[in-house]
């Protein structure tokens, strides 16, 4: 059967007339020698000025290219999408291809393709991929798809950081990933991650991956691992033994474990990281609770320590509660005003936490008062202190527990304080719970 001729001139509309005049090459007046094979690619100067300023400036300006034009930086296949979406705006994506041809949309500025390019990444954003993405998307300055990448890294933290593709990139980035507070991978997997990085680095650097190496290579990236968050067996005898960090380090490092150490005397981050620790839990310490506890402006004062790593968001104090002005026999109205103050104090007595606010302790049975930053409570004792402010009453505790559980077989311990100068000791008075969040599983 005889081809089916037509006349595509008076046929076809438009984009399908551009399409008739790129696949057969007719009157082509540029060509362009693409890739490293420098493969010939024919195409009309006034589709290409058309639809690129870039196009434009190479071909009609006062340093116009004439004739022939190399362009080594771009595959065939890629050129050839390229021009495909420019004469009739044919957009089939393809993953092998997909950042490459990102780039030469941003190279010449062919902004609706670059913009269907990052759709298209934002939706496809895997493991395998998202670390080049990552890449391409920084090197061209496309901060929506960075925003993307980074926040698929943020919820994918374990297996991204174990893929391949994480040795490579460069340090700018490892560092934008594992400062990340939203990152949700284990200590000991960034660890390891960073210092499988490191030695790719020093290959790449031709280096020989000896600890010294590693760990001018890591420089300052490693003060962003929050050693002190890791289970300490773990850091004694892995990261310790690894002799990438120094000996005040390890000192330092050792004594936050103890706690009997500031947190703050180190270089290191030790906020933790919001994905890796369980929601918010209350622990109560009181089985009953009677009145009257005069607010006044003693300082009430608990000892306390966890079976396990735990942050210590907020404390919980009693509210309010009527009492008889003696001897007329009338009621007080059950809130008042208070400035209040609460510190976190380490083994040591030296002071980890100090907050001061202005709140209304109403008649609620429990006041949260939470911390403007989490407290990291280690295997160790710590004391708490609440002094209230005003000539209120609260409620006053009995019947304290000395070990409270926390699920898992993990619990709290309560113990008296030498710096309490009011009723509040491990078995009465004010401080019935604490805010705590426990670590997650492992991921």
């Amino acid at each position: 059967m005889a081809a089916v001729s037509i006349d595509w001139q008076a046929d076809l509309g438009v984009l399908d007339s551009n399409r008739y005049m790129l696949e057969n090459h007719v009157a082509c007046d540029i060509t362009f020698y693409v890739g490293k094979q420098r493969q010939e690619v024919t195409a009309h100067k006034y589709v290409l000025i058309s639809r690129s300023s870039v196009f434009y400036a190479m071909l009609c300006g006062p340093l116009q290219e004439i004739g022939q034009i190399d362009m080594p930086d771009i595959e065939p296949v890629v050129f050839q999408q390229l021009l495909r979406f420019m004469y009739y705006e044919e957009f089939e994506p393809n993953g092998d291809y997909i950042l490459a041809l990102l780039y030469a949309a941003k190279k010449y500025a062919v902004e609706r393709l670059v913009s269907m390019c990052v759709n298209w990444l934002k939706d496809g954003v895997d493991v395998e991929n998202v670390c080049g993405m990552l890449q391409q998307a920084h090197s061209f300055g496309e901060k929506v798809l960075m925003s993307n990448c980074l926040e698929f890294i943020m919820d994918n933290g374990s297996s991204v950081l174990q893929h391949k593709s994480f040795m490579t990139l460069p340090s700018e980035l490892v560092e934008m990933v594992v400062k990340q507070d939203g990152l949700c991978a284990e200590e000991d997997q960034i660890y390891e991650a960073m210092k499988d990085w490191a030695q790719n680095e020093c290959a790449q650097r031709n280096l020989q991956p000896n600890t010294e190496n590693i760990r001018g290579v890591l420089g300052g990236l490693k003060n962003y691992i929050r050693f002190s968050l890791m289970d300490g067996e773990y850091f004694a005898n892995k990261v310790a033994a690894d002799d990438i960090l120094t000996a005040d380090e390890k000192v330092s490092l050792f004594q936050t474990f103890l706690g009997g150490d500031s947190l703050e005397t180190t270089t290191f981050i030790h906020t933790a990281r919001k994905t890796t620790f369980r929601s918010m839990q209350k622990v109560l310490r009181f089985s009953t609770q009677v009145s009257y506890l005069s607010a006044g402006s003693s300082l009430h004062a608990i000892q306390l320590k966890c079976s396990e790593q735990v942050l210590l968001m907020g404390i919980i104090i009693y509210g309010a509660t009527f009492q008889p002005y003696e001897p007329r026999g009338v009621f007080s109205t059950a809130h008042f005003d208070s400035d209040i103050e609460v510190q976190v104090l380490d083994i040591s007595q030296r002071i980890i936490l100090s907050m001061k606010c202005h709140r209304t302790i109403s008649e609620e049975k429990y006041q949260e008062i939470l911390f403007d930053k989490p407290v990291i409570l280690m295997c160790s004792w710590y004391t708490v202190t609440l002094q209230v402010a005003c000539s209120g009453t609260t409620v006053s505790g009995k019947h304290g527990e000395n070990v409270v559980s926390i699920g898992d077989g993990q619990f709290i311990a309560f113990r008296d304080s030498s710096l309490s100068t009011s009723s509040t000791n491990a078995s009465n008075g004010q401080i019935p719970g604490i805010l705590i969040c426990r670590r997650r599983t492992k991921i």
